[in-house]
């Protein structure tokens, strides 16, 4: 009989329809952004598992404390350049050492990077040597601030990347480079190089070859012209290519072009430094963990290390590798997580209001059935049953729409947010484009040219799944059950008398 009465009171209240049209509207809002945030979560999840499992060391180096710091002389420059140097507590491969037998770390990368002159060799062509020949072709050359002469070893100048275990470079570790020939530089090698295919054939360089790395006086902030404070001398053990094409102009600084780079081992590292007046420092160290997933607590476990002053020292998850990748999948979860609590409060303040009205228009039937002898736990169970069913119905209706609503709006939301986090690879159409314009700065910057090797996944999946479909269900059911009680208890309190006199 009960089942009777439920089925005939919804069929014959209006405002069964309204409840049903609410809550098909709610679920599916909340499907789809429950369903978006949890797969723009997975994916940020699975590039961190990737890429996202080193920390850094850094030193805090305090300017405003003199006992920090060292005036000495570069001699080697004009007019023997002063600096000050740091001599505070530092990075070291001995203390990299130490720190890297916390458990759950697998090994460490150190070193810092230099700009040096490979002044034997020729460099792939970029802005300096198109600079030179314009200060050697021009017309005034007393009208220029730097002579054709004093600027003529910039065209030399290219970076040097000390490190560890090559493997660990980002550029290797993203694959954007490709060891070619040779082999990788390990942490037992001394004075050994890794350069590109393309700079190697250009200066008929093989394996074995040394190459006579200069030290670049620019490094100490001298004046021009540029110098060498002396030079370093590294087999060649292994070549590189590059997984795609860097396009490359007169507006590109050579130093910018990766196939002018060259890697090196940690000694010739120290070497460099000894030339340019720094102790065997390394400024930064990162660490890589065996598990993505337990890098705070290792990090904790280092921090707790207590030979360490951490006055001087802190540490940072390294998500430079991965950063760019995950910016527009954070910021669909913001979005998401937005419209989630949005959806969850407007649909619960609604919810809230239908049945309040309702139940107002019950108040007639609720105190007849009171009158009658059904007790208030009886008629609360209808009325809930009623709601609940309803609710049922509605919300199978939403899984249905919002299965096939969801995918299409996390791909569109997914594609317009993503569009302008894309990695762009510039054309030489486009450079000449922007060259034509004057745009000197733009040009500078697009002819850089360089992807970070990690890029943001080009769809995301967002098919509802079953999880998600149960945990909304009992949150609702449990929502209305909620309301209609909250909405009736105060009337079944009353006795029949008094209800059927709050009847308006």
């Amino acid at each position: 009989m009960r089942i009777n009465r439920v089925y005939l009171s919804i069929i014959r209240r209006k405002s069964s329809a309204l409840f049903f049209g609410i809550l098909i509207c709610v679920s599916v809002f909340l499907i789809a952004a429950l369903t978006i945030y949890q797969s723009s979560g997975k994916n940020i999840s699975e590039i961190e598992k990737t890429y996202g499992s080193s920390f850094k060391i850094q030193i805090v180096r305090d300017d405003s404390d003199p006992s920090l710091w060292e005036e000495r002389v570069i001699e080697g420059t004009q007019g023997n350049t002063t600096l000050n140097f740091y001599i505070g507590p530092n990075v070291d491969e001995e203390m990299m050492s130490r720190i890297a037998e916390v458990d759950g770390i697998k090994d460490f990368e150190a070193g810092r990077d230099w700009e040096v002159m490979l002044y034997e060799y020729e460099l792939i062509p970029g802005w300096e040597i198109a600079d030179y020949k314009y200060r050697l072709e021009s017309p005034n050359p007393e009208q220029l601030m730097f002579t054709a002469e004093e600027i003529k070893n910039t065209i030399y100048i290219t970076q040097c990347f000390p490190v560890r275990n090559s493997t660990n470079f980002k550029e290797f570790y993203n694959g954007i480079f490709r060891l070619c020939e040779g082999r990788h530089i390990v942490d037992t090698d001394v004075h050994k190089a890794i350069i590109s295919r393309a700079l190697a054939d250009r200066n008929h360089l093989s394996l074995g070859d040394t190459l006579v790395i200069d030290t670049d006086s620019l490094n100490v902030r001298a004046t021009y012209p540029v110098e060498s404070l002396g030079n370093v001398e590294a087999e060649i053990v292994g070549l590189f290519e590059t997984t795609y094409q860097q396009q490359v102009t007169d507006y590109t600084e050579e130093y910018d072009i990766m196939e002018n780079w060259i890697l090196v081992d940690t000694q010739t590292g120290y070497s460099l430094n000894q030339l340019y007046g720094e102790n065997n420092s390394l400024y930064t160290g990162t660490f890589f963990v065996d598990n993505p997933a337990n890098i705070d607590q290792v990090m904790k476990d280092v921090k707790n290390l207590g030979w360490i002053d951490w006055n001087y020292y802190r540490l940072f998850k390294d998500d430079s590798q991965y950063s760019e990748a995950i910016a527009p999948l954070h910021t669909m979860r913001v979005i998401m997580a937005v419209l989630l609590a949005v959806s969850a409060i407007a649909g619960i303040v609604l919810l809230m209001l239908t049945v309040i009205h309702s139940v107002k228009k019950r108040t007639r039937e609720m105190g007849i059935l009171l009158s009658i002898g059904l007790n208030g736990k009886e008629i609360r169970n209808q009325i809930i049953l009623e709601h609940l069913f309803i609710g049922l119905v509605a919300f199978f209706c939403a899984v249905l729409i919002g299965a096939a609503v969801t995918p299409v709006l996390g791909s569109q939301l997914y594609g317009t947010i993503n569009k302008g986090n894309e990695q762009k690879v510039y054309t030489e159409k486009e450079l000449e484009a922007a060259i034509a314009r004057g745009e000197r700065e733009k040009v500078s910057e697009m002819a850089k040219n360089q992807r970070t090797g990690v890029e943001p996944p080009e769809d995301i999946d967002t098919g509802v799944n079953a999880t998600t479909i149960i945990f909304l269900l009992f949150a609702e059911m449990l929502i209305i059950v909620v309301c209609v009680d909250c909405a009736i208890k105060k009337t079944l309190k009353l006795e029949p008398i008094r209800v059927l006199s709050m009847i308006e």
